[in-house]
Order: structure tokens, then sequence, then C-alpha cells
């Protein structure tokens, strides 16, 4: 054990001596001699690049610290942290620790350097990635796009959801948003017949589409109208997408927002892989649909100054399909309305509202998935009863969850429903009800 020590403070007191009396120029000949001797080549990323942030030193924070555990050499020292914008713990390497990765058969030995400048007050960090000559090629084009798109891919993963909405100020998001901890996601969801899984579908193959829009040269963002009468689910829709995508989402109220510019310039400061809800499009300025004649009047009873500015159609029309739209990418749009038609017919077309889901009154499918999620049974005696009234009655799936949670136990529960609807039914006898349209998805008609 001694001789052990001593043989170590050996080396330590000649290295020292070397970098004391060697020059410097020495030592860098002398290394540059000692790797012509050697298969390894040695590629070093520093925390900047010209002057700037490397993005590529922070992909590598999370790349390796995600694979950190799944090595077959965990380091010996692993730092570890949590801040409000992440979900999940998030680890790295200690300083001068090393890990190795292999990639496609090829060992990838990464080591992460920091030292403290004094003289500039300031801690250079680096990582040092060494591997055999013949494989450059393949870490060139291959492995150092690879921890680019990983780094990406577990950022977004791990990423808290916010909300963001312009009450902050008139012009303006809020500063930082608040965390969007909404329990609704697809599987809590109640929506009719193959509905909910087609709109899933299309929301993966976005996501997935970005070579596919670049090669048809249209921006890389989706368009959903949601549409129906209150207390069908459009917001807990958004909220669902919301949580499948991990997306944030800017709630919109374009009667703060003073004039077009200052929506352009909302847009203009919105993340990528974002959700932009405006929700009852139809009443919240005046872009009521000009085809049936609508006047503001008709809908919008809000009184206007006469010098006050709003946002005009032609100004939301650019902002979400003209030449602002492409600073952005992967990003949702989702208007929501109880009146479909009165909305200009401008702003349904295909790449503004490329798809058009009707959310209707609640059927029977929709009720026993609310039955399962509100009192965990898939059958009941008193389903066949209640099928019959919800089939006589036009009642929203909020008010049949309502009467679901009032009561826990099942049979009281679906006796206290079956009441319900009755009572709506004798309601109804007195006036002919509207016109019950089944819920659908719909592709948006051709440009206009």
């Amino acid at each position: 054990m001694g001789s052990s020590l001593s043989l170590i403070a050996s080396v330590a007191i000649l290295r020292s001596s070397i970098n004391d009396f060697v020059p410097q120029e020495m030592q860098s000949f002398l290394q540059e001699l000692a790797s012509r001797f050697t298969s390894e080549l040695t590629m070093v990323i520093s925390d900047s690049h010209e002057e700037s942030k490397n993005h590529l030193f922070h992909a590598l924070m999370m790349y390796l610290g995600s694979n950190a555990f799944s090595t077959s050499s965990v380091p010996r020292r692993i730092t570890v942290g949590k801040n409000e914008n992440i979900k999940a713990l998030a680890y790295g390497l200690d300083r001068n620790c090393k890990i190795v990765d292999t990639f496609l058969g090829a060992d990838m030995k990464w080591s992460y350097c920091s030292e403290f400048n004094s003289a500039l007050q300031y801690e250079m960090k680096w990582y040092e990635l060494r591997f055999h000559k013949r494989h450059a090629s393949m870490v060139r084009n291959k492995y150092l796009p690879y921890i680019i798109e990983m780094a990406k891919v577990i950022k977004d993963q791990n990423r808290v959801v916010k909300f963001h909405t312009t009450r902050g100020g008139r012009d303006g998001w809020n500063f930082k948003g608040i965390n969007l901890d909404h329990p609704m996601t697809f599987d809590t969801l109640a929506m009719d017949g193959n509905l909910k899984q087609k709109v899933i579908e299309d929301l993966d193959r976005f996501v997935k589409g970005k070579n596919y829009y670049r090669k048809i040269g249209k921006v890389w963002k989706r368009g959903y109208l949601l549409y129906g009468p209150p207390g069908t689910g459009k917001s807990s829709l958004i909220a669902a997408m919301a949580n499948h995508l991990n997306f944030d989402i800017y709630s919109l109220n374009l009667s703060a927002v003073s004039s077009d510019s200052s929506l352009e310039s909302l847009l203009l400061h919105m993340s990528n892989r974002s959700i932009l809800v405006v929700e009852d499009i139809d009443c919240s300025v005046e872009l009521q649909n000009r085809q049936a004649g609508d006047r503001p009047s008709d809908h919008d009873k809000t009184p206007r100054k006469p010098q006050e500015k709003f946002v005009t159609l032609s100004g939301l029309l650019n902002a979400i399909d003209g030449l602002l739209s492409c600073c952005g990418d992967e990003r949702v749009i989702v208007f929501t309305t109880n009146y479909k038609d009165r909305i200009d017919p401008a702003l349904l077309r295909a790449g503004r509202m490329d798809l058009h889901i009707n959310l209707s009154y609640c059927t029977f499918s929709t009720f026993k998935q609310l039955a399962e999620t509100y009192l965990d049974i898939c059958n009941h005696d008193l389903f066949p009863r209640i099928e019959k009234l919800i089939s006589e009655v036009q009642v929203s799936p909020a008010e049949v969850a309502g009467e679901l949670m009032k009561i826990r136990n099942p049979k009281s529960s679906l006796e206290g429903l079956c009441g319900f609807l009755e009572c709506k039914r004798e309601a109804a006898k007195s006036s002919a009800p509207p016109t019950s349209v089944p819920e659908s998805l719909e592709d948006a008609p051709g440009g206009v």
C-alpha cells in the first residue's frame, strides 16, 4: 500500500515538473508526435463556440446524462438535479468522469472536463470524445447528428407543459407561463366511436411529418376546428392534445389584442412545439361569416369606442396562414365555436383549419366511457334504460359527468342519472329540440 502511494506521488511530482520546466511549445510538439503513433482521434466540444452558446455541448449534457445508468461503464460520480421546468430528475457527468457509449458497434469514450480560469474569472467546461480513426466519418455524419436528435427527444419528453395567456399584458404573453397540470388525457377523455383514435392518429402523423412538410413545401403546422354545443368536451380535448403532444398552450383572447400588428407580435413570440388556442372565435371579435350576411351587432353586443382598434379578419388570416406562419415549426392551431355557420369560410379552408371535429351531444357510447371512468363499471342492469333515455333527449357529456360525480355508489348514481334524463325528456316535450348531429371528423374544404 505504501509503495503504491509513493508511486502515485512520484508521478504527480513528475507531471508538475514537466509543466513547470518544459515549454508549452515543446509539450504541444510531443503530444502531436505521440498522436501519430496512436489509432485514436480526440474531439473536443466546449461549452461555447465562436463566442456563443454551443448547442452540441448542451445536447451532450442531456444525452450522456440520460445514458449514465444504461451503459456498461457507469461513471464513478454523477450529478443529479431538478427544476420546475422538467418532469423527472436530470442526470449528468461530474468533473473528470468518463463514460463509454456504444454506437453502431463502435465504442465512443467520453470524458467531462472543467477548469477555472482565474484571469477571466470563468469556468471553462468541455467534453472530450475519443474513438478509433476508422470511425471518423461515421462520427461526423451519423453519431453527432444522432446525439442532437436524441437530445431534442429527451428534452421534449421531460419538459413541463406551460400555459400562457395574454392577460399579463395587453399585447404580450405572460412572462413565464404557468405549469399546466391538467389531468385530462386521451385515456380519460370520453369521445364517441372511432373519433378519438382518428384524432390521435392525425396528431401523431403531424408530429412525425417534418420531412414530409418540407418535401411538399408547406409550413409545419396543423389547424383544428372544434365545434358543437356547450359542454361537449372542446376544452377537455385541447388539454388531452397538449398532454399527448407535450406541447405548451397559448390561449389567445382576441378581444384583448389591440391591432393586427400586435397579433403578429404575439405569434412571433410563441415557442415551437406549441398549441395556439382561440376559444369561441365566432364571438371574440368581429369575424362573422361574410357570406351569411352577418353584421357585428348580430352576435357581438360589446360596444366599441369610435377610435378603438381591434383585430380584423384579414389580419387573422395573414397571421395564421401568411408569410408570418413560417416563423415557427411544429405548431398546432385550435379554434373552438358553438356555431360553425357563423365563421367566415375563409377561416375554415384547408391550410387554416385542416380538420373539423364535431363534438355533439352525449351518445350511449360516450356514456359507457364516462361510466367506466367515474364509476369503474363496464355494464349494469340500468344501462338499457339509460341507452333509451339518451336516444330521446339531448344531454351534453358534461351534464352526464356531473350527475355521475354526485354519488360514488354505481346503482344510486345511475338511478340519479335516469331521473335527471327523465326530467329533461319531460321538459323537452313542450318545445321541439334542435336536430342532433353525431360526432364526426371532417377534412377542411379546399382553398378559396
